[in-house]
């Protein structure tokens, strides 16, 4: 039996064969099935919808960036571990990676100067990455901070250097994070839709987000992925955290919801955990986040968690009988073959 076949009887049995032709040619779904989806009480079943979509629309390939995680300048930081996979601005020259990401806890006040300055000591560090920082909730932070409006933040940002906006877990639960996204697009930005839910709501309040993303995708087509960002990590209580059921089924919906208008569907092993975020690779996500970059790496010894290299992401993505591609922040392939990451194909 082929593997169409195979995922095909898991959707007949759901109840979900009428959506099976659609789904697997990339059509858009209307709101209605998308609920018939959730109801059906079959996760795997939506995983295998949304997998038969996922496959119109990147066949075998997963892409995956290669991340240098830099600590942000002029905020104050935990000591540094052992593994160094944050990185102070002064200290990148040289490490290999395909993208740049702010990390760090900002305060609430941060005013749009120092963000702006955070930016452009990181381009001139590394003017060879992408820079991926701030979430659409931020750059409302910055405007309100300011007295200004949103689309002056984008525009200072983008000529300071940022090349597209960055997520948090749960961020896209409030309605301006569509809106703030859009204006990202007319300011000349691509970036990720981020999908935000907490535990019990892969529901219409899954749906009602969606709608707002999607009607943004449409009009602007400048996604280019979107992302399902629980509001809990993987290590949280699982009184609060998600379920991976519910995380399942997220990553299916935003898939079947958005594949027609945004080609990938991204998972973040920093929020949801690897393992969880290579299942995910079967339910209709291409794109895997997770690979640092790292000027050394700690022995391989002792219980603790440890970082993911690019190798450890290659193979999770082989495991699953994809194929891995590496890119930088705004979704270009990066030319494996040259050996250099941060050398853009065509």
């Amino acid at each position: 039996m082929t593997r169409a076949r195979i995922l095909r009887s898991i959707v007949t049995s759901a109840g979900l064969d009428g959506l099976w032709d659609r789904a697997s040619r990339g059509a858009r779904l209307p709101r209605a099935d998308l609920q018939k989806v959730i109801d059906c009480g079959h996760p795997l079943a939506a995983a295998a919808l949304a997998d038969a979509a996922r496959e119109n629309a990147s066949g075998v390939d997963v892409t995956h960036p290669w991340t240098v995680r830099v600590r942000a300048p002029g905020v104050p930081v935990t000591a540094e571990d052992a593994t160094r996979v944050s990185h102070a601005v002064e200290a990148l020259a040289g490490i290999p990676s395909t993208e740049a990401q702010i990390v760090g806890v900002l305060p609430s006040d941060l005013p749009l100067g120092l963000a702006i300055e955070m930016v452009r000591s990181v381009k001139v560090a590394r003017p060879d990455l992408t820079l991926r920082a701030l979430d659409s909730a931020r750059i409302d932070a910055l405007a309100a901070r300011d007295g200004t409006t949103i689309e002056h933040v984008l525009t200072e940002l983008r000529n300071a250097g940022l090349d597209t906006l960055d997520w948090t877990p749960g961020e896209g639960r409030d309605a301006r994070a569509a809106a703030v996204h859009r204006a990202a697009h007319e300011s000349g930005f691509e970036t990720v839709a981020p999908i935000g839910y907490t535990k019990g709501e892969v529901g219409p309040a899954l749906l009602d987000r969606l709608d707002a993303m999607r009607a943004v995708a449409e009009d602007t087509g400048r996604f280019t992925a979107a992302i399902a960002v629980p509001d809990q990590s993987e290590d949280a209580s699982p009184l609060r955290g998600t379920s991976g059921t519910e995380d399942t089924l997220a990553c299916a919906v935003i898939r079947l919801a958005l594949g027609h208008a945004v080609k990938h569907i991204t998972t973040d092993a920093h929020v949801v955990g690897h393992k969880l975020a290579a299942v995910l690779l079967t339910c209709g996500a291409s794109d895997f986040v997770g690979a640092q970059a790292a000027a050394r790496w700690a022995p391989p010894s002792g219980d603790a968690a440890r970082p993911l290299n690019p190798d450890r992401v290659r193979r999770f993505v082989i495991e699953a009988r994809r194929s891995p591609v590496t890119r930088d922040a705004l979704f270009r392939r990066v030319e494996a073959s040259t050996g250099t990451p941060g050398t853009l194909d065509s």
